[in-house]
């Protein structure tokens, strides 16, 4: 069995709170005995979970507040630039877990007809994992967090999917979709994390097989890639291939008229269909333009990879490249009554953890425009 970092995280953080599968009990005691890599993580992760400190907060959690508390905290993705560092990293996935679990149990308590009259009004999209075999995993269902394969066993936790391979010689392609209002991370088997925007997907193997490791994309990723020297890691856009040996950069494929590609450290080298190539340098991006090439200009890390906290700024956007964005994160249709309207350009900020009525009284109080949403459909005049 391979080592992947995440999965066994997932499992510690279960086995300390107490809420482990039997099955996954065993899978990671016998992980324990055999990896000394593992074996380390155990004894530096519990160490941190089982101090007072984290006793005293678990104690401390008011459960009546638990499902209100969970909702805006588990986010499946998390900015890279202000990473958790040690106890404080640990402590933070515990209490989201325990917390989680709460909320939960009182979930249980509601009625079923309450429960299904509920489920009747939301309409929140799936995201979706596509094997090579035809079917399709819902990633959404949180009544199961564990999928077992005959090739891999698949864990699904509060910071997106992980999963370790029996075989590492099986690829096994699939495709990971993830459709509007979301976002999602996974790990990949060389430890390899991607954090997904709405409308995206990527299309991975389960193991990375040859000299190279190599991904399909569609939309938007941050990638903050394992560094081998020796299999360098590419990511393939349709008019762009990324190379890199490990670093963090983000790729927007959004427009297919202008593939954006922004580095935020180490280096990336970037070739396009008509053979250019350009080497870039952290805090540029290479915007690539199919029959004009590639150009290089500078960007601001803090506004191109605001998505990651569910926010996108916007400045002197045209109203019709922001109606793109409402598509995306709320699944609302934007319609220009006033054609013209489309042309204008606007700046501020939309954030998708707020209603979209905030957005619309914002452009109407700001920019005088008339907008009406009906029937999920925003009309702007």
């Amino acid at each position: 069995m391979t080592y992947n970092k995440a999965y066994f995280q997932e499992l510690i953080i279960e086995q300390i709170a107490g809420v482990i599968s039997e099955e996954d009990s065993h899978l990671l005691e016998q992980a324990i005995q055999n990896d000394p890599r593992i074996k380390q993580l155990w004894d530096e992760m519990q160490q941190v979970l089982t101090s007072d400190k984290a006793q005293t907060f678990f104690n401390n959690i008011d459960e009546n507040k638990a499902w209100n508390t969970i909702q805006p905290e588990i986010k499946p993705v998390r900015s890279i630039r202000h990473g958790w560092a040690g106890a404080i990293k640990w402590l933070s996935i515990a209490a989201l877990l325990c917390v989680a679990f709460t909320a939960g149990y009182y979930w249980r308590q509601i009625p079923v007809n309450n429960l299904v009259a509920a489920k009747k009004n939301l309409k929140t999209p799936s995201i979706e994992l596509r094997l090579a075999n035809g079917e399709h995993i819902n990633l959404s269902d949180t009544s199961k967090k564990v999928i077992n394969m005959s090739f891999a066993h698949l864990k699904k936790g509060v910071n997106g999917l992980s999963y370790q391979v029996d075989n590492s010689k099986n690829e096994e392609w699939s495709t990971l979709l993830i459709p509007s209002k979301l976002n999602y991370r996974i790990v990949l088997s060389d430890g390899t994390q991607v954090w997904l925007n709405s409308v995206s997907s990527l299309r991975f193997p389960f193991s990375f097989l040859g000299k190279t490791r190599e991904v399909y994309l569609t939309g938007e990723a941050f990638f903050k890639v394992a560094k081998n020297a020796a299999h360098p890691f590419i990511v393939h856009t349709g008019q762009t291939d990324v190379k890199v040996l490990g670093t963090e950069f983000n790729v927007n494929t959004y427009h297919a008229d202008e593939i954006v590609t922004s580095l935020v450290e180490g280096s990336v080298s970037t070739s396009g269909g008509d053979k250019q190539k350009m080497l870039l340098q952290p805090g540029y991006q290479a915007v690539y333009t199919s029959g004009s090439g590639f150009r290089a200009q500078p960007f601001d890390p803090g506004v191109e990879l605001a998505w990651m906290n569910d926010i996108y700024y916007f400045h002197n956007t045209k109203l019709h490249d922001i109606s793109d964005v409402l598509l995306r994160w709320f699944d609302v249709k934007v319609v220009f009554d006033d054609p013209a309207k489309a042309d204008e350009a606007f700046s501020g900020a939309i954030q998708k953890n707020k209603p979209i009525e905030v957005f619309i009284q914002n452009i109407k109080a700001s920019a005088g425009v008339s907008a009406l949403l009906k029937e999920g459909v925003l009309h702007i005049r």
